[in-house]
């Protein structure tokens, strides 16, 4: 991945030195060529901010409908330099036989109390060495007193943008794994 960003950035480098080459030796108004200047300087910070996830920054995109929770990291508000606080998650998805599939992903969700003290609690079972999957609902949900739930409910925007409603999520833990028959020898 860093090699990525590294010809990124040579690329980069040669088509502004091609650029200041043209500049200096055409004979364009002076306009045409500032022009063309201001362009690339865009397109070199559109490319910064679009390339961004290549170099391991959390994405702001909605969390999976249900995933496997690997870990959280939980960054608090500071009212003096007005952060509203992030809380990040580092999950992967799940296919239909709920199975972790494809790489990690990190995601931040802005800080709530609530989510807070959701997150608090899924490290906490994280590190007591269980698997947590993760399950997106827009529906209110209230803490449960069942005994595969973790927590209660940590709020996300809506992904439908059609409101400011809260999503929920839900940590439970993960089924046990099981694995397959092993073939009877002779």
């Amino acid at each position: 991945m860093a090699s990525a960003v590294v010809l990124l950035s040579v690329a980069y480098v040669v088509v502004a030195a091609l650029l200041l080459n043209l500049n200096l030796k055409t004979s364009h108004a002076p306009r045409v060529k500032v022009a063309a200047i201001v362009v690339t300087t865009c397109f070199y910070m559109v490319t910064w901010f679009g390339f961004q996830a290549m170099s391991g920054w959390a994405s702001t995109q909605p969390l999976p409908e249900q995933f496997r929770l690997l870990w959280v990291s939980i960054e608090e508000r500071k009212k003096e330099d007005r952060n509203p606080g992030y809380i990040y998650y580092w999950v992967r998805a799940l296919d239909a036989a709920d199975l972790p599939v494809g790489p990690p992903r990190a995601h931040r969700v802005e800080w709530s109390e609530a989510a807070a003290e959701t997150a608090e609690a899924a490290a906490s079972a994280i590190e007591e060495g269980q698997e947590l999957n993760g399950t997106l609902s827009r529906n209110l949900m209230t803490p449960s007193e069942e005994g595969d739930a973790v927590s209660g409910y940590a709020g996300e925007k809506s992904v439908t943008g059609a409101s400011d409603e809260e999503v929920n999520i839900r940590f439970n833990r993960a089924p046990p794994r099981h694995l397959p028959a092993k073939p009877l020898p002779g």
